[in-house]
C-alpha cells in the first residue's frame, strides 16, 4: 500500500517525546494527526491541545492510519505491538515505528508479521520540556535502524524538522543507549555527586554550582577541541596514587555510592592516562 503525500499519523503514547514530534510534523504540514491514544484521558487531551490536532482516544478501536508512532515507555512497546496485531489495527504496508533508544525495531515483530513495515528512530535529545524541544530540535542527531522500506518513508519526516540521521547496528543498540544515558542522565547524577561533595566540604549548593559550572563547560570544550585523552587532567592523569585513595575514602565517608562512583570513574580515567605515570588498576581497586 503506497503512503499518501500527506500521510495520517496515529500517536500511541501522549508523552513528551510523542507530542513533540507530532507537533513538529503537524506544524510543518507533513502529516495529518489521527488518534492521540493512551491510557489516561487527560493526558491524551493535553497532548492533542499541544499538538493542535488529533482525536484523543483511550478506549475503542483506533482509526486507520498510514504511520503509527508507538511512543510509550519502553516496557509497554512490546505489549502495544502485540495488541495492535491482535486487533488487526494496521493494514499491509502501514509503517510502525518507535523512538526507544534501548529497544531495537524487532520489538515490533508482531506488526511486521501482519504486513506492516517497522523501524526505530531515536533522537539524541532531552524532551523534558516539549515547549523547548520543539524550538531546538533542528540539528538533533537521530539513530536509525529497521526495515529499509520503513526508513525510506519516515526519513523525510525527520529530515524536514532538522534531524541529522545516522545508522546504528540493532544488535548492539543497548550499548548505544548506554552511551546516551552516561552522557546525559548520568551526567546529571555525576553533577549531583559533585554538589554533595561540595556540601560535605561546607560549600552551599548555589555557590558550589556557580563554581563548578564553568569547570564543567571548560572540560566539555576541551573534549570537543582535543578529545577525551588530551582533556583528562587531575590525580589519575598525574598518577597521584595517594590522593586518589584518600579521596575515595573521603567521598565514601559521605555516602558509599559517592566513593564507589569516584573509584569506578577513576578506573575508566586510567584508560586515558599516560602509562608513564605508573598508576595501575590495583592502585585504585585496592582502596
Amino acid at each position: 500500500m503506497p503512503i499518501p503525500t500527506i500521510p495520517t499519523l496515529n500517536l500511541i503514547g501522549p508523552g513528551r517525546l510523542g507530542r513533540s514530534l507530532a507537533r513538529l510534523w503537524h506544524d510543518t504540514g507533513l502529516v495529518q494527526i489521527g488518534a492521540v491514544a493512551g491510557r489516561h484521558a487527560k493526558r491524551c487531551v493535553a497532548a492533542r491541545d499541544f499538538i493542535g490536532a488529533g482525536t484523543p482516544m483511550v478506549d475503542g478501536p483506533l482509526p486507520p492510519a498510514d504511520l503509527w508512532l508507538i511512543a510509550t515507555p519502553d516496557d509497554a512497546i512490546a505489549g502495544v505491538a502485540t495488541g495492535l496485531a491482535a486487533d488487526t489495527a494496521l493494514r499491509t504496508g502501514d509503517i510502525a515505528f518507535h523512538c526507544s533508544g534501548a529497544l531495537a525495531s524487532d520489538v515490533l515483530a508482531p506488526l511486521q508479521a501482519i504486513g506492516a513495515h517497522t523501524a526505530s528512530v531515536h533522537p539524541l535529545k532531552s524532551f523534558a520540556a516539549p515547549d523547548t524541544a520543539i524550538t531546538s530540535f533542528d540539528g538533533t542527531f537521530c539513530a536509525c535502524e529497521g526495515a529499509p522500506d520503513a526508513l525510506q518513508c519516515i526519513a523525510p519526516l525527520f529530515d524536514a524538522i532538522g534531524a541529522r540521521r545516522f545508522s546504528i547496528d540493532a544488535e548492539h543498540k543497548l550499548r548505544y543507549h548506554a552511551a546516551a544515558v552516561l552522557a546525559c542522565n548520568h551526567l546529571v547524577a555525576l553533577m549531583e555527586a559533585a554538589l554533595r561533595c561540595m556540601e560535605g566540604a561546607g560549600v552551599d549548593r548555589d555557590t558550589a554550582w556557580s563554581a563548578l559550572q564553568p569547570l564543567v563547560a571548560g572540560t566539555l570544550s576541551n573534549i570537543d577541541r582535543n578529545g577525551t585523552r588530551a582533556a583528562l587532567t587531575g590525580p589519575v592523569a598525574r598518577g597521584d596514587k595517594q590522593t586518589i585513595r584518600d579521596e575515595i575514602d573521603a567521598t565514601r565517608s559521605l555516602a558509599p555510592e559517592l566513593g564507589e562512583a569516584y573509584r569506578v570513574l577513576s578506573l575508566v580515567a586510567l584508560g586515558l592516562a599516560p602509562p608513564e605515570n605508573g598508576l595501575t588498576r590495583d592502585d585504585i581497586s585496592a582502596s
